[in-house]
């Protein structure tokens, strides 16, 4: 399926808006030394921005257009953002295909959602080690139960995030804001 003009654009506003939540509350907790932290500040907000997008456009490769448009901004903040951001779009895309393809499903929005947060822990510490050198890669390996654990919080609070995104999309149909 191909995006239209009009899906590309409303892609362009949740990533701009994402990106805004994103310089807001990732400078809180840059300094804080656990693996995944600057995800988890930002997860329930992009879980609800991408469950509009998912459940607004629905089409395979949403979530990887966002984070294409997302990361083309960040890259300029660390390129590194830009290719967790996409791996992590592309790791979604490919399990919302396979497995939660009815993007009227509630749970489906759900659980797309959550993926792409959890999978962005262990992207953003593997690229952050091999291209920031913050942390050195056997080190990372090491706390691996840390970088699993944050992926479950992130899933987590990305699907609350989504759910909100799901309750505020009946209501944004309403007002034919949305599909």
């Amino acid at each position: 399926m191909k995006f239209s003009l009009k899906d590309i654009v409303f892609a362009a506003v949740i990533a701009a808006a994402m990106n805004v939540l994103s310089f807001v509350t990732v400078p809180l907790v840059v300094a804080i030394p656990i693996p995944g932290i600057r995800v988890l500040v930002i997860a329930p907000f992009y879980g609800l921005l991408l469950a509009l997008a998912l459940m607004r456009i629905r089409k395979t490769g949403t979530a990887t257009l966002v984070s294409f448009l997302a990361g083309a901004v960040l890259l300029f903040v660390g390129p590194v953002i830009l290719f967790f951001l996409l791996a992590s779009g592309i790791v979604a895309d490919v399990l919302v295909y396979f497995f939660w393809r009815d993007m009227e499903k509630p749970a489906n929005v759900v659980l797309g959602s959550g993926t792409y947060l959890a999978a962005m822990v262990p992207f953003g510490a593997f690229f952050g080690s091999l291209m920031l050198q913050d942390t050195p890669l056997a080190v990372l390996m090491t706390q691996w139960w840390l970088v699993l654990l944050a992926s479950l919080l992130a899933f987590l609070l990305g699907a609350a995030g989504a759910w909100l995104g799901v309750k505020a999309n009946k209501e944004l149909r309403g007002f034919s804001m949305m599909k």
